[in-house]
């Protein structure tokens, strides 16, 4: 089974994806990459948290500030555990853990204000309701797995949501800044996800999401026909790529300075 992420790596460069999928070759973490991921987790883990402490220990009489309170310390619960499991692993990359976690606690903190005083908005009006979690949030699933046997294509989609019309909305979480666009390798890892959602649902999908949610900013986009076109061209390329195992071409590019693989390609 081929996955997204290969389609993505292809397109950046098909010798990297030679060097993993062929020649079996680990990628080395960079304090970048490592950083990145422990980020990522940390808010995954937040959001799926997020329905159960709002079902269990939000209620209708507290206010804003006890709402805040209750989220908050569980965000900052979250953070501790998460960056504990990884304190070794930021060290011998030279990351500044306690530096981390403070940053992480402050993005939380104003997030976590924020999902408070709409909840409490929302309660004031139709009261802590069933669908308290989705209206608000549009929640369905995080790290939501879709494949397709025809396609021989797998991939998991950070967060997918759901509006009331059955709408399916497929969301790449995303670190740092939104800035120049959107990249095309961007936009075909959610086109794919769209296309495998197409496959196991028989419904259409539209519209995708980049969420920068270190600030706080989501950026919409159409994922139109020739979008869809493009990931199966993308996957035939990499399939013939795997099958006939062949050395790609090398090609000297601006990212190859930030890549793991850059000494197996170009020395030290």
């Amino acid at each position: 089974m081929i996955y997204v992420t290969d389609l993505t790596e292809y397109l950046f460069c098909p010798y990297k994806l030679y060097l993993k999928k062929i020649k079996g070759l680990p990628l080395p973490q960079t304090p970048e990459m490592l950083t990145g991921t422990i980020i990522h987790k940390i808010y995954e883990e937040v959001l799926l948290r997020e329905k159960i402490i709002i079902d269990q220990r939000i209620d209708e009489k507290m206010g804003i500030d006890e709402i805040f309170k209750v989220l908050y310390a569980d965000s900052k619960r979250v953070i501790k555990n998460i960056m504990i499991k990884n304190k070794e692993k930021l060290k011998s990359t030279g990351v500044d853990y306690l530096d981390l976690i403070k940053e992480l606690q402050e993005e939380l903190k104003e997030d976590e204000l924020l999902k408070s005083i709409r909840i409490k908005k929302y309660m004031g009006i139709h009261g802590k309701d069933q669908n308290l979690h989705k209206n608000l949030f549009m929640m369905k699933d995080m790290e939501y797995s879709v494949s397709s046997n025809e396609l021989g294509l797998s991939g998991k989609i950070d967060k997918l949501e759901e509006d009331s019309e059955g709408n399916l909305f497929p969301i790449e979480l995303k670190t740092g800044l939104f800035s120049n666009g959107i990249r095309r390798h961007e936009k075909l890892q959610v086109s794919a996800y769209a296309l495998l959602l197409e496959k196991e649902k028989g419904i259409k999908v539209e519209l995708g999401f980049l969420e920068y949610y270190q600030v706080k900013q989501r950026i919409p986009f159409l994922i139109k026909d020739e979008d869809k076109k493009e990931v199966l061209v993308i996957l035939e390329k990499v399939k013939g790529l795997l099958e006939e195992e062949k050395e790609p071409k090398k090609e000297r590019k601006n990212i190859c300075d930030r890549c793991g693989y850059k000494e197996f390609c170009w020395g030290g």
